[in-house]
């Protein structure tokens, strides 16, 4: 946990906590190491679009519309990623390290890691992308903008249609995305390469994920920060909770 300096009135962190790697990982050789991540990145990906694909479309034939049967396919793939991911942790990395990593504590430290930290990082992160998008449009000019969320879910939609739109996409993308790349990948990548490149590539690898030109260097900013608070802190909560504040704020004020 932070501290002032009175002399200096700036905050100060205890050093990032030290992992020891040396019983982790599928392999020791880098190479395999890769395949390993690779594979299971791919695999994620995979099953993400196709299963929400599949489920979409056999909601769509029994009735459901197309904004609710896109967000409860969402949910229920979301219900599968997570523990594939901890299954990811299990065979390349470690679970007590990652029940460390969510653990709370006290209330203090509770409100530091779910309350405090996540501000910050809001605040930070907005003013990264803020700069980051007069830079885009400088040199490519705007943005395409979405409107309208897969399925056509907008405020006009149901209440039920916007209840699933926020659980999809504020609370179980957050949890499952940063388990996957600031609890699996970042850990298996700081194992290979250190802390910085892994900090990084992983954050560059998040960008990619999300295909779309602008929205790409948006996330790579977001997982960079949220890369360097889970090293510092050793725990994933902060990141969790201020990805579903940002995923929150974007739902609506870009697409609701």
């Amino acid at each position: 946990m932070a501290f002032i300096n009175f002399f200096t009135m700036k905050p100060v962190f205890p050093p990032a906590p030290v992992i020891d790697y040396s019983s982790e990982g599928a392999s020791k050789n880098k190479l395999t190491s890769w395949a390993v991540i690779v594979s299971f990145l791919v695999s994620y990906l995979l099953i993400m679009f196709l299963g929400i694909l599949a489920i979409t479309v056999s909601l769509l034939l029994v009735g459901i519309s197309e904004g609710p049967a896109f967000s409860i396919s969402s949910i229920m793939i979301e219900a599968v990623l997570i523990p594939m991911i901890l299954l990811f942790i299990y065979l390349d990395g470690s679970l007590e390290r990652t029940k460390e990593l969510l653990r709370i504590g006290s209330f203090k430290r509770g409100l530091f890691l779910g309350l405090g930290i996540p501000v910050v990082a809001m605040i930070v992160d907005n003013i990264a992308v803020l700069i980051y998008a007069i830079a885009f449009i400088f040199f490519f000019g705007e943005p395409t903008t979405v409107t309208e969320l897969p399925g056509g879910t907008s405020w006009e939609s149901s209440s039920a249609a916007l209840i699933l739109t926020f659980i999809s996409i504020c609370v179980l993308t957050p949890i499952s995305e940063e388990l996957l790349f600031r609890g699996y990948m970042l850990d298996a990548l700081n194992r290979l390469h250190g802390k910085w490149p892994a900090i990084i590539i992983s954050s560059i690898i998040f960008g990619l994920v999300h295909f779309d030109p602008f929205t790409i260097g948006m996330a790579t900013i977001g997982g960079i920060i949220y890369g360097w608070i889970r090293i510092r802190t050793g725990s994933l909560v902060p990141g969790i909770v201020a990805h579903a504040m940002w995923n929150t704020m974007a739902l609506m004020v870009t697409y609701l």
